[in-house]
C-alpha cells in the first residue's frame, strides 16, 4: 500500500478532524512524518499536535496517550526556519479510528504535512490499539 499524506493550513487554534472512520477496524495508519511552518514568516513561529481523539489535553503533554505527535517552527535569526525546527512521533501508536491536529500557538497561521503509512492487524491487535486509543478510560 501506498503512503498517504495530509496537508493544509491551520488559521486558529480549534481542534480540526483529518482522518475520519471508515469503520474498517483492522485498517489503520501510523504516522511516519509530521511537520509544521508559518505561513508568510511569522516571527513567533508555531507549534502544533497529532491526538487520536478530539478532547485530548491542550498543548503539548506526552503523558496523554491520545497525543501521538508534536511539531514546532520559528524563525531563527536571520528568518531562518530550519534551525528551530522539530518533530517528535511516537513510534508505538497506529490511528484506527479518527486522527486530529490542533495549533497551540494563537498567534501564527501554519501549514502542515502528514505523512501517513497504511497498516494492516488482525481482530486481536485492532482490539488493543483502541485501547490504547482510550487512554484505557471509557468514562469519556
Amino acid at each position: 500500500m501506498r503512503p498517504r499524506t495530509l496537508r493544509g493550513k491551520l488559521t486558529d487554534t480549534n481542534v480540526q478532524h483529518l482522518v475520519v472512520d471508515d469503520g474498517r477496524l483492522t485498517h489503520g495508519y501510523i504516522v511516519k512524518e509530521f511537520y509544521v511552518w508559518v505561513q508568510g514568516g511569522g516571527a513567533e513561529g508555531v507549534y502544533a499536535v497529532l491526538g487520536k481523539e478530539y478532547d485530548m489535553t491542550a498543548g503539548g503533554d506526552a503523558s496523554d496517550a491520545r497525543q501521538i505527535a508534536w511539531a514546532g517552527n520559528a524563525w531563527g535569526s536571520g528568518g531562518d526556519p530550519i534551525a528551530t525546527s522539530f518533530n517528535v512521533i511516537d513510534p508505538d501508536h497506529v490511528v484506527i479510528q479518527d486522527l486530529y491536529i490542533q495549533r497551540i500557538n494563537p498567534s501564527d497561521v501554519c501549514n502542515y504535512l502528514v505523512v501517513l503509512e497504511p497498516y494492516m492487524m488482525t481482530n486481536d491487535q485492532a482490539i488493543l490499539q483502541l485501547i490504547k486509543e482510550r487512554s484505557q478510560d471509557d468514562t469519556r
